[in-house]
């Protein structure tokens, strides 16, 4: 559940700190005071798009924290993925700059907006304006159905969609070898003409490099020589006025090994100037050997750069080195041989697309009858919720047809359609006039669905619009019972749903200094009496309202303790 949030520079709060508990939680106030703001904040730190225009007007950066406990064997399996430790809490934290970069932790460990996404799915649900729109849209019913039977038919989902994907997969090599008219014949020729173009360069893996190394010898061919005969006279043929370095050290050696009878030391010395001049001859004769290797061709030098120049134009179409350009070949090769003989392997593809639609048929009808079953479950159980919301008359059916075709998710199509009145036609969520309707509609379906994911928080803002009197009694009532198993928010303005809290907020704002700061505190029993008086008579608080406002709590508090003992 929630613990706590950390809020620093958003909107109109400039710093907050408040800890929540178990139970059923409301916030009210007056319009305007920043309800909303708060409920913004909570989705910022789960993931939701961010504008800059939130981050509190004068300062750079805004900064969000909330702390969970642990409760969700899903969140824990997530973290665990993502390589992040957790014992006993979740601590999430965002932080965003004026500049746009953004800065998201869990748990102290930075993470990726998408990564974040997912976790906070395990944690908390937020009831709101999109949330509905995402129920009402019947293209996303199907995965609400496939969610709540998820036990009945993940198997058989993986089985289909990875039939599925094959068959994609041959279906796209089916268009690749046929094309559109006169396409495979323009490919053939031009794969053609590229493979003829590489083959006629007669490439070799190892030539770039070849090439490279004779043209900078060549290039250098004279100079190269000069250096090379300078050194081969010091070494070996020496001057008019001097012997070679070879001769001399010859000399140096017989000389000093006519001392060796008579002063043994020197022989050390000797041995080893030996081993210089057997090195210095070996020397010598790698000189000779490369100086006659080395000549000045200049039809040579123009072969390579125009062989240089030829590999770099290849390069610029087929690859970045010879190596990448023979692979290209021998990919192409495989393509071209394949459209050549596409009429054989088109037969037989054709043939494994039909076996692949024949298995998705029955994997696609063995779909259906699991989901026409949950349907079925799930239709009890959501009415059975709007009958406890003041819609005991409606008629509430979920649509599972079963299409001639195939997508990713089966070959059936759902929907949710509802009846709110004796006499009428089932018709679509989304045409449900009434807001305070739609509103209970939207409760029953939020229960059912939170109560088989088991998220352990659950925020609902805007509840409340178009309803009042016993239906505002109804729909506090379930609240209440859900808060029993979830940790429940509700934003409200409604003193029936007010007065069953647990816990109960109060959000105000306040101007200091010309500017504005939203405010929230945990209110008292009497603070709590006097806030309900408020909505009870408006922005007049009399003794009589207060003394409503204290027989409607005493009123919530006794059906708290019945409704308890049913839940248990």
């Amino acid at each position: 559940m929630l613990l706590q949030l950390n809020i620093r520079n958003f909107a109109l709060i400039e710093n907050l700190t408040i800890s929540f508990e178990n139970g059923f939680n409301v916030l009210s106030g007056e319009t305007g005071s920043g309800k909303s703001i708060l409920i913004d904040a909570v989705n910022y730190v789960l993931g939701s798009k961010f504008n800059k225009d939130l981050i509190r007007t004068g300062e750079n950066k805004t900064f969000v924290e909330a702390i969970f406990s642990l409760e969700n064997s899903k969140t824990y399996e997530m973290l665990k993925e993502l390589d992040i430790e957790a014992e006993d809490l979740v601590i999430i934290s965002r932080e965003t700059f004026q500049t746009g970069k953004s800065i998201t932790k869990v748990n102290g460990k930075s993470i990726l907006l998408s990564a974040l996404k997912t976790i906070s799915g395990t944690l908390l649900d937020i009831h709101g304006q999109h949330e509905n729109q995402n129920l009402l849209a019947p293209e996303n019913h199907i995965s609400y159905i496939d969610n709540y039977g998820e036990n009945r038919i993940k198997s058989i989902l993986e089985n289909y969609r990875e039939i599925y994907n094959k068959l994609n997969t041959v279906k796209n090599k089916i268009f690749e070898l046929t094309g559109k008219d006169g396409e495979r014949e323009k490919l053939i020729d031009f794969l053609k003409y590229q493979i003829d173009e590489i083959n006629a360069a007669n490439l070799k893996a190892n030539e770039e490099e070849e090439l490279e190394e004779k043209y900078k010898v060549l290039s250098n061919a004279e100079r190269i020589n000069k250096t090379l005969n300078v050194c081969y006279s010091a070494l070996y043929n020496g001057t008019d006025n001097s012997q070679s370095i070879y001769d001399s050290l010859g000399t140096v050696i017989k000389e000093l090994s006519s001392l060796e009878s008579s002063f043994p030391k020197v022989k050390d010395i000797c041995n080893s100037l030996q081993d210089a001049y057997y090195n210095i001859e070996g020397s010598i004769e790698q000189i000779r050997s490369i100086k006659e290797n080395i000549y000045y061709d200049e039809n040579e030098l123009e072969y390579i750069n125009s062989r240089i120049y030829q590999i770099n134009g290849f390069k610029k179409k087929y690859g970045k080195n010879v190596r990448e350009i023979l692979q290209y070949r021998d990919n192409i090769k495989n393509q071209y041989e394949e459209l050549i003989n596409s009429s054989e392997i088109i037969e037989e593809l054709k043939r494994e697309q039909n076996r692949l639609k024949d298995d998705l048929k029955v994997i696609g009808y063995e779909l259906h009858k699991e989901r026409s079953c949950i349907a079925e479950n799930l239709e009890v159980k959501i009415k059975h919720e709007l009958d406890f919301v003041g819609l005991e008359k409606s008629v509430f059916k979920i649509l599972v047809d079963m299409e001639d075709k195939f997508n990713t998710n089966g070959m059936d199509k759902v929907q949710f359609t509802i009846s709110t009145n004796p006499g009428e036609p089932l018709k679509s969520l989304e045409k449900v006039v009434s807001g305070g309707e739609l509103s209970r509609i939207m409760l029953a379906l939020k229960t059912v669905f939170v109560d088989k994911d088991q998220i352990p928080s659950v925020i609902f803002d805007e509840i409340d619009t178009g309803i009042s009197g016993r239906i505002a009694q109804c729909v506090a009532e379930k609240m209440y019972s859900i808060s029993k198993k979830h940790q429940v928010f509700c934003v409200t303005h409604l003193p029936q749903i007010a007065c069953i809290s647990d816990m109960h907020y109060w959000v105000s704002k306040e101007i200091k200094d010309e500017k504005t700061y939203t405010r929230v505190r945990k209110m008292n029993e009497e603070e709590k009496e006097y806030e309900i008086a408020r909505m009870i008579g408006g922005s007049q608080v009399t003794k009589l309202t207060l003394e409503h406002a204290k027989e409607l709590i005493k009123m919530a508090d006794t059906k708290k303790i019945q409704l308890k003992q049913d839940i248990s």
